[in-house]
């Protein structure tokens, strides 16, 4: 991966961000229910960053970033999981995977969303339209990946995870999703919260939870403003006696390589490779979609390759 330096060099900057950047889980009401909170600051700056992305993009997009960096909470060894929405929409769709690693990757399906009226938009929901909604896990100790679909019924990433939970899991689960952007219109905090029911768990106590979540405020202005993730859950949910577990970093992070590039070249159909030896480009370009990053080749290093 090709990953745009947003610390301009400033090596104590980017430690600093990378330490502040973790996935907590934890659990309350006596274990009933459980949980995870992201802050995902640096994560959403660097994908906004690589994809060239502007705020509107930014907030969608880093959105699913969150959503699929709060689900890797629940994964373990070599596991894998991917949110896919396909709409109608301006946004047209986007592709995200996380693994247990807590390393999250993906992409808007446009490059640049087309509202008819920006500085109107009130509600996401008009961006997505109709569509669909795929979960996809890709679990180590499973022959096949298990995958759900649902309809669009919300408009709001959010949202729309909560009913596929319940209505393909049957496990009620919440989530709040959050990019807080400055007045430059630059992301200063992102994160946010995820909740799920264990089997058996209190209605009441899950009620509770889900209410205390929906009036939280934005978790990214919360981060922004210095509050840590351990606090936001510890002082907001204290009356379900949460218990932290531990945590882990979440990273924006994609395993392609100059290597792996090389290897899809080699991988050409004979009559491609001659077209590309005769014809160019030179250099020729390869993209990754998941992160962006761009791997260039020369005639020398093709002919090197091909020959």
């Amino acid at each position: 991966m090709i990953k745009k330096d947003i610390f301009n060099n400033d090596v104590k900057e980017r430690f600093k961000a990378a330490a502040r950047e973790r996935i907590h889980r934890f659990t309350m009401a006596d274990g009933q229910i459980r949980g995870a909170v992201v802050h995902a600051t640096r994560m959403v700056n660097e994908m906004g960053a690589n994809h060239a992305l502007g705020p509107l993009e930014t907030l969608v997009l880093g959105q699913a970033y969150i959503a699929a960096a709060l689900l890797c909470s629940t994964l373990k060894g070599k596991d894998r999981i991917s949110l896919s929405i396909q709409c109608s929409g301006p946004v047209k769709g986007l592709d995200v995977e996380a693994n247990a690693a807590g390393e999250v990757r993906g992409y808007l399906k446009t490059q640049s969303i087309h509202a008819a009226d920006p500085d109107r938009i009130t509600s996401l929901s008009s961006l997505f339209g109709a569509g669909f909604l795929t979960v996809t896990k890709y679990l180590e100790d499973a022959r096949t990946p298990y995958s759900g679909q649902i309809p669009l019924e919300q408009g709001s990433i959010a949202e729309d995870l909560a009913v596929y939970f319940l209505k393909s899991e049957q496990i009620p689960t919440g989530f709040k999703l959050s990019v807080f952007f400055d007045e430059h219109q630059e992301v200063a905090g992102a994160g946010g919260i995820f909740l799920q029911a264990m089997p058996g768990a209190d209605p009441g106590k899950v009620t509770a939870a889900e209410n205390i979540l929906q009036s939280l405020d934005s978790a990214g202005r919360a981060f922004a403003s210095g509050v840590s993730p351990q606090a936001l859950i510890t002082k907001n949910f204290a009356s379900l006696s949460p218990r932290l577990l531990g945590q882990f970093r979440v990273e924006f992070f994609c395993r392609c390589s100059r290597d792996r590039m090389q290897g899809y070249i080699k991988g050409l159909a004979p009559e491609e490779r001659a077209d590309i030896l005769e014809n160019g480009p030179f250099p020729l370009e390869i993209r990754c979609h998941h992160c962006n990053s761009v791997y260039q080749f020369t005639e020398k290093d093709l002919k090197a390759i091909l020959d």
